[in-house]
Parts: structure tokens; sequence; C-alpha cells
């Protein structure tokens, strides 16, 4: 196992020096419905009198066959609110994403020479494993290699295979720094309707794109049967996530009438680590 590996978070945080990724949220309130109560006195005494004298000899209850109009005009509107049938089109595109490598499979390397190219790279990894992709960073105005990749393996396996030979390793007069990229594949979600369970969550989110792996719908201490109104999501990996996040950031896409704020979450790096401290983060949002 590899001591001391630098651990690399994102491309873009490379280039940030490694400043944290912090997110903003705004938690709307739902406003709760108003419960509508009976009226005081309201109720007429001779109802059930005229109700029966209503009924006809067939024994059927008129009253009883007006109450059903209702309950057809809420299966109706519920209808309306379920998502369309995925298509042929989404099917292959889901089927595209989850063949791509799972989240873990990416390694970072550092300290390369400024003049190595892709095919340097790929020479030096493919004996390790098969590779699904090379990224060499490079400047956007001279178009020279800034001295650092990421690598895609097929498999989380040769991911850590990789960073086992290649980090400490003596490569044309430099020293490499290999680490597992921790790659974006969580989601923040806002603006929740707070009386949602994660059940009824859940099954928007999985409708809305695959590879969902696992959902915290974050509970309130004070009313256990409510949310917070907030959610972080892990997907399968940076592409399904990154589907997902274009996918319900659409101005068109509502949670029951909320339209909710989407973002990328920072890395979970410790079971214990994740939602917890992104919660104090935001905390004078809250």
């Amino acid at each position: 196992m590899v001591e001391d590996a630098p651990t690399v978070e994102t491309e873009e945080q490379v280039d940030l020096d490694g400043d944290n990724y912090i997110e903003e949220m705004m938690d709307d309130d739902v406003e709760e419905p108003i419960e509508e109560g009976r009226v005081e006195g309201g109720e007429d005494e001779h109802a059930d009198e005229d109700q029966e004298a209503s009924k006809t000899d067939s024994g059927n209850d008129p009253f009883q066959e007006t109450d059903e109009i209702p309950n057809a005009i809420e299966s109706v509107e519920d209808e309306g609110k379920l998502s369309p049938p995925i298509d042929e089109e989404d099917r292959e595109k889901h089927a595209e994403l989850l063949a791509l490598p799972p989240h873990g499979s990416e390694a970072f390397i550092g300290g390369l020479p400024r003049e190595v190219t892709e095919d340097d790279l790929r020479d030096l990894c493919e004996p390790i494993g098969d590779i699904a992709e090379i990224r060499l960073i490079k400047d956007k105005d001279t178009g020279e290699s800034k001295g650092y990749a990421f690598l895609t393996f097929k498999s989380k396996d040769l991911a850590q295979k990789a960073i086992e030979e290649l980090h400490n390793k003596e490569y044309k007069g430099r020293t490499l720094r290999c680490s597992l990229s921790q790659a974006k594949h969580r989601l923040f979600i806002g603006n929740i309707p707070k009386s949602w369970t994660e059940a009824e969550f859940r099954k928007v989110i999985e409708e809305n794109g695959p590879g969902v792996e696992n959902i915290e719908l974050l509970k309130d201490p004070q009313n256990p049967s409510r949310n917070r109104g907030f959610a972080f999501i892990e997907y399968y990996n940076n592409a399904c996530a990154d589907y997902a996040r274009q996918k319900m950031s659409s101005m068109s896409f509502k949670l029951d009438g909320n339209t909710p704020t989407v973002s990328w979450a920072d890395p979970k790096s410790a079971p214990d680590a994740s939602a917890a401290a992104q919660i104090r983060a935001l905390g004078p949002f809250l």
C-alpha cells in the first residue's frame, strides 16, 4: 500500500492550488398547507333523512356517485404528474453512461516532464492494465503540458495498481507522484418539498438518470416525518452525475412545483464526513 500519496480531488482544484469547493444553497421553506377544518354548526341535522329519501328503488345512492367525481379528477391529475416513459434514445444513453468505468477508476499523475505526450503516458501505463481515457492537462495559451495528467482505467483495481507502481517512480529524470483522483460524482439538491419521503424523492431521482447509488435525504431532527429540504446523491461515476445534473438544472424540471438547487457536492472522503461537514459550512443559510 502507498504511504503519503497526495490526494488530488479534481482538475479544477489542481489549478486553484487546493482551494476548497464550498457550495451555497437557499433553503426556501415550503409553505405549510392550511388544514381546512369543519365549519361548526354547518351540519344539517336532516341530511341523513334527505339522503335516505333520495335513494332510488335499486338502492343506489346518488350522493355516492357524486363523491366519486373528485376521485376521478384526482386520478387524472396524478397521471399528468407521472414522468414520461424513457424512449429508446434515452435508454441507449443510459446504457452508454453505465458502460463507462466506475468512480474510483481515475488516477492522478504529477511530476511529469513538460515535454511528455499522451503517447508517452500510454506507453508508461498500458503495462498496468486497460486504459479508458488519458487527459494530459495543458496550458490553454501555450499548449504546453502543465506536468500532470488524469488516467482513467477500466476498473478501480487497476487504478489502485497504477498508484502502487507509479508513485515515487523515476521517469525521465523526474520523480512521479500518483494518487487516486477524487472525480466529482456527488450532487447537492436543495429546495426539496419538506413533506416528501425518501421513497418519493428516490423515485423522481432514479427516473431522471441512471447510476444512482446512494441518497442522503437529511431528516428534520425536530420532526422525523419531514426532511430538511436538501439531499446528497452519489452516482456510479462522474458521467452519470453530470448527466443528471444537467437534466435537473433545466428550467422545466420541478419537484412538486419547486425549482431545485442543483450543484456539485464535495467528494465524500470518509464514512462519517459527508453531510455533516457540508451542513456546518452551509450553516448561515439553513
